[in-house]
């Protein structure tokens, strides 16, 4: 039996159920950890494929064609900027049927895209505050083992009347073990909270920068096409 066997072995039930349970926090925050990577990672290639496909065709492309093209159901489904599309132009199509002036439709439209960047935004982070209360507990369910340790190691002394080595080595173990899992569960926890949270800031900042950029040309062109023909 290794070393680590035998410091399982001294370690008392409180203990050993905080490490379990610290273990069990740290295979959930590394499943989210890959599942936020993989969503990320979609997101950016599907967002710039969708990009690449409708500014190549701007000018040539209507606002119909467009919504047609980001309402795929593979591209909806991953597809961040083509979900955001879809949506400022389905209200600008609304408002121009309504027949709201120019400055309402425009104002719409930014409206719109500034909801649907916030909803793309609210799925990346979702179980990112996941990570941050793992990081947050952790330490304290570390900080619990170490206190059950140390009143082992105290009712040993109480029960045999000295307080050498054998007779606190009972607690000590567990006291040590599970302070250093906490650490070691919590502090991936926040790098990965901090990390992931960066990257959704940023790539929700792209999103709404090529967004814009897409829904400013097809609605300015629209409403001065739209104005000629009442002209």
């Amino acid at each position: 039996m290794g070393v680590v066997g035998e410091l399982w072995e001294e370690m008392a039930i409180s203990g050993k159920t905080v490490v379990v349970l610290l273990a069990v926090l740290s295979v959930y925050s590394y499943a989210v950890m890959i599942d936020r990577g993989l969503a990320l990672r979609w997101a950016r290639r599907r967002s710039s494929e969708f990009a690449g496909e409708v500014e190549g065709r701007l000018h040539q492309l209507g606002v119909d064609e467009v919504i047609e093209m980001a309402d795929r159901p593979e591209r909806r489904k991953f597809c961040s900027l083509a979900s955001v599309v879809s949506v400022a132009l389905k209200e600008f199509r609304m408002l121009v049927d309504e027949g709201q002036p120019p400055s309402v439709v425009m104002e719409g439209v930014d409206e719109a895209s500034t909801r649907a960047v916030d909803v793309a935004s609210s799925n990346l982070r979702m179980r990112l505050t996941g990570l941050a209360s793992i990081a947050a507990i952790s330490p304290f369910l570390g900080l619990f083992g170490t206190v059950t340790g140390l009143i082992t190691a105290f009712r040993n002394i109480a029960a045999t009347g000295t307080g050498g080595i054998a007779t606190v080595s009972g607690g000590i173990p567990e006291a040590l073990v599970t302070t250093v899992v906490g650490l070691f569960v919590a502090m991936p926890a926040l790098w990965a909270y901090n990390y992931f949270t960066n990257k959704v800031d940023v790539y929700s900042l792209e999103l709404d920068n090529r967004a814009s950029r897409i829904l400013g040309h097809l609605v300015r062109r629209e409403l001065l096409r739209t104005s000629k023909e009442e002209g």
